[in-house]
């Protein structure tokens, strides 16, 4: 009995899974059963939800959303508006295009259906009047005013930012074709809004901000604008940046390139705003007396092609901060004034030298200067100190004169010491001077040696002279070329010219008269500031 009520236990325990599955197979049975009438679930036609709808009800939602349907049509600049279904004649025609759609669905993946969503699309279940359809589209202004794109382009010059890239503007400028088809699918589709701008109907510029080509030219063109560059001329200091480089600089494709004419044609106004180098000059005198004082070799005289090369390469660097120009010649300072507050002043009419520092006199004495009756007289004119010297021996044809100081600033023209000469001053030079140098008393020419320095300037004024002083000395009315033409034959000569040993202090002895004095040899141009390099100097005496 025991036994027997054991065995219907586990029968009774076998049928559950049994039962189980037949109650899981009726359910998914059933399950397609419906679906096989019905849509699954979430299942969208046009956007439209038919989920567990038949095929007659998802007519009739269909037909409802059809009617009620509308477009929202957006534009760039905030243009569109709405299109409604009455402006177009819009209605549904199904022509069985659902029921196809129903039988195409899977009934017996129903139980699977609930985990994702599906979607049908059909552009034959409404019918409108795409005539209508264009007409409400152009009625919301979207083609009003439109504007056309713009190519993103370079800045002009900047001092501040140099070349930037300027964008692109995309402009209001539809392409009708487009944006007529795009609305019309829209509808078609039933679509809530559409945007032309993600779906192409806007004609676009040809070049945009990123665009490779514009921003390599951008840095080629800012890596010269961006150089500034001071020229120091005392209060009147030029710079050279982007403004002037701009200028100068010309394009082809990406290449930029640094017109180098034009930079030389800035260095040529440079040098004849600045220049100074033998030009006249205003000059007050030890006795307050204003004159004016032509010719020398004293001032600043610009090298033009070595400073437009160092010009054109410092641009091209791309280099920033001073720039000094290349000189023949150097002044002490800028300006009208150039000699600076340190000089020596020869008076010839009044035979005296004064040294100032710091435009006081520190050292002064009288002098005698260039033979007049024979020619030799010490030419006026601004000059600078060469060098200075000591112990040197003064040799010409007919002379040799050893000196303990010698200064010259002409040439061979120069202060130094005359130990032969007793008298100084006066008219002593009209018939009894020099070869053409300023000599001066041994104590006087060691003081004045002890207190100037190389590159002082030398300012030579009146006396007696046998030919006007301007004619071989006054510069200023050379022009360009001739000035570097006598800067080539000056540097040659000053190559060939020798330069001043020690020499053997000599005796003191009596100035020789003057009657017996050696026909001097005639005085060489003035050169320019430079320290010739040979054995021994050859000086007026």
């Amino acid at each position: 009995m025991a036994g027997r009520k054991k065995r219907s236990k586990n029968h009774i325990l076998l049928m559950i899974p049994v039962v189980i599955l037949a109650v899981l197979l009726l359910v998914f049975l059933a399950g397609a059963f419906f679906f096989s009438g019905h849509f699954l679930p979430d299942i969208r036609i046009n956007e439209t939800d038919v989920s567990y709808m038949t095929e007659e009800e998802a007519e009739e939602a269909l037909t409802k959303e059809a009617v009620k349907y509308s477009l929202i049509v957006s534009g760039r600049e905030k243009t569109g508006g709405i299109i409604v279904a009455s402006d177009i004649g819009l209605k549904p025609v199904f022509n069985g295009v659902i029921g196809e759609f129903l039988k195409s669905q899977n009934a017996f993946s129903w139980p699977f259906s609930f985990s994702g969503s599906a979607e049908f699309t059909s552009e034959n279940v409404v019918d409108f009047d795409v005539d209508r359809l264009n007409a409400a589209l152009g009625a919301l202004g979207i083609y009003d005013g439109q504007r056309p794109p713009k190519d993103a382009y370079l800045s002009e010059y900047s001092s501040e930012n140099g070349y930037t890239v300027i964008p692109e503007d995309p402009g209001t400028t539809l392409i009708r074709d487009k944006t007529e088809e795009v609305v019309r699918m829209a509808v078609e589709h039933l679509k809530n809004e559409v945007i032309l701008d993600e779906e192409g109907c806007y004609t676009e510029p040809g070049v945009f901000k990123d665009d490779p080509v514009l921003n390599t030219l951008k840095d080629n063109l800012n890596k010269y604008v961006r150089v500034s560059l001071t020229i120091d001329y005392g209060d009147n200091s030029e710079t050279v940046d982007g403004d002037l480089i701009g200028r100068w600089i010309s394009v082809e494709g990406t290449t930029v390139t640094l017109d180098e004419s034009k930079v030389r044609e800035y260095v040529d106004s440079l040098a004849k705003a600045h220049d100074t180098f033998g030009l006249s000059r205003q000059f007050t005198t030890h006795d307050g007396e204003t004159i004016t004082v032509r010719g020398g070799n004293y001032g600043w005289w610009t090298d033009r092609p070595n400073t437009a090369a160092a010009l054109t390469e410092a641009i091209k660097n791309g280099e920033s901060g001073e720039f000094k120009p290349v000189y023949f010649s150097e002044a002490k300072v800028h300006g009208d004034s150039d000699i600076g507050n340190d000089y020596v002043e020869v008076d010839l009419d009044k035979q005296h030298v004064y040294v100032y520092k710091d435009n006081r006199v520190v050292v002064d004495s009288d002098c005698v200067s260039g033979k007049v009756s024979a020619g030799n007289f010490t030419p006026d004119g601004t000059y600078a100190i060469t060098y200075k010297e000591r112990d040197a021996t003064l040799v010409g044809e007919t002379y040799s004169s050893p000196v303990k100081f010698w200064m010259p600033f002409n040439g061979n023209i120069g202060m130094h010491d005359a130990s032969w000469r007793n008298q100084f001053g006066g008219e002593i030079y009209i018939t009894g001077g020099s070869h053409g140098c300023v000599n001066l008393p041994r104590k006087k020419a060691g003081e004045i040696y002890d207190v100037i320095e190389k590159g002082e300037a030398v300012v030579v004024h009146g006396g007696k002279q046998a030919v006007p002083a301007s004619d071989p000395n006054d510069l200023s009315n050379l022009t360009e070329e001739q000035r570097q033409a006598l800067m080539q034959l000056l540097l040659q000569q000053q190559a060939e010219s020798t330069e001043p040993q020690a020499a053997p202090q000599p005796e003191p002895q009596a100035e020789p008269e003057p009657q017996a004095e050696p026909e001097p040899q005639e005085e060489p141009e003035p050169q320019p500031q430079q320290e010739p390099q040979p054995e021994q100097a050859e000086g007026g005496e």
